[in-house]
């Protein structure tokens, strides 16, 4: 890496949370990821012979990182950033992985995620009412910036209750070191707070379950973070991996996803913790990385996620895995304070 492309990483390395520090929203980690590797890319293409450099399309450049980060300042805080008596934070910093860029293809998409959408329309239909939250437990890993040095993942336990009734009643995240609740949307925030309200159960009940309408409906709603088929990709992950869906709404989603541009199926796939299964994932035309989500190959529950680069790049060597994700459990609960019975 250039020096200057090391100064620009470092600058904006400089407006991501701080280690002990609350973990963004995967949507606006994506954009400080994504806009760190255009600024290197764009800092190295300045350098390069004027005839040698392409013409850039530089529309999704819309939301400023300065506003993303702010993001990480809209919650009250229960307990500070701190460490226990004997100094273990609860997170753990390792070396990234490289892992064996599965073979991918889209062939065999269409008859999987089938499977995934019969399995859901058949599951128990658990309601979430108004003044409840899901709850959902996962052991989480994300890349940790180091400029110079080879990427870290930092991993840890997270856990989260996302309110039905956004707009009176926030939610809460609880992850080593914090404990904070996300604050009301404040006025000019309308956005903010319908992109909230659209992943309230009662607002997955209400959607299309034609998948062909859906996918319309969510490509609509996946707009307030972005308009490639890549944020459309991810939308529809996080309706996945922290909500409970409707059977019906659920089972349209999945086959939805399956119609989504670009994805693919990887029949050798891991979740977070390592459990096999079957994956429809995608990978970003930007930042070549590969996103999966990874389903039960013979239950068809969904696990988690797992992302890794498909090809050197500034951030790593192909491989390299950016993401992990693995839910441990999943429920309904009356308050912030409770935990699904066992």
């Amino acid at each position: 890496m250039s020096a200057d492309a090391k100064k620009v990483a470092e600058e904006l390395r400089a407006q991501l949370p701080e280690p002990h520090g609350p973990v963004l929203p995967s949507d606006r980690q994506r954009l400080l990821r994504e806009h760190l590797m255009n600024e290197i890319h764009q800092v190295q293409a300045a350098k390069a012979p004027k005839s040698a450099r392409p013409r850039r399309h530089r529309g999704w450049y819309a939301v400023p990182v300065g506003m993303v980060a702010a993001g990480a300042l809209a919650f009250t805080f229960l307990a500070g950033p701190g460490q226990s008596g004997s100094g273990d934070t609860g997170y753990h910093f390792s070396a990234a992985p490289v892992v064996k860029v599965e073979v991918a293809s889209a062939d065999g998409v269409g008859a999987l995620m089938e499977n995934v959408a019969q399995h859901a329309a058949e599951g128990p239909a658990t309601r979430v009412g108004k003044n409840q939250f899901v709850y959902v437990r996962s052991h989480y890993s994300h890349m940790q910036a180091d400029v110079g040095n080879p990427l870290k993942l930092k991993t840890y336990y997270r856990e989260t209750w996302t309110s039905q009734n956004p707009e009176k009643v926030q939610s809460r995240l609880k992850q080593p070191g914090d404990d904070i609740i996300w604050s009301a949307p404040r006025a000019g925030e309308e956005g903010y707070l319908e992109h909230l309200q659209n992943q309230t159960y009662a607002a997955l009940l209400a959607l299309p379950t034609d998948p062909d309408a859906l996918l319309t409906k969510l490509r609509a709603d996946a707009a307030y973070s972005g308009s490639s088929d890549q944020w459309l990709f991810e939308y529809v992950g996080g309706l996945i991996r922290e909500n409970i869906l409707p059977p019906e709404t659920g089972a349209a989603i999945y086959r939805a996803a399956a119609k989504i541009p670009g994805v693919v199926m990887v029949e050798k796939a891991q979740d977070g913790d390592g459990r096999p299964g079957v994956a429809l994932a995608r990978t970003d035309e930007r930042t070549h990385e590969r996103k999966e989500l990874v389903f039960d190959a013979n239950s068809y529950d969904y696990l988690g996620l797992r992302s890794y680069l498909v090809q050197d790049t500034e951030l790593g060597r192909k491989g390299t895995v950016t993401e992990l994700q693995a839910v441990l459990d999943r429920g309904v609960v009356d308050s912030r304070d409770e935990t699904p019975e066992k």
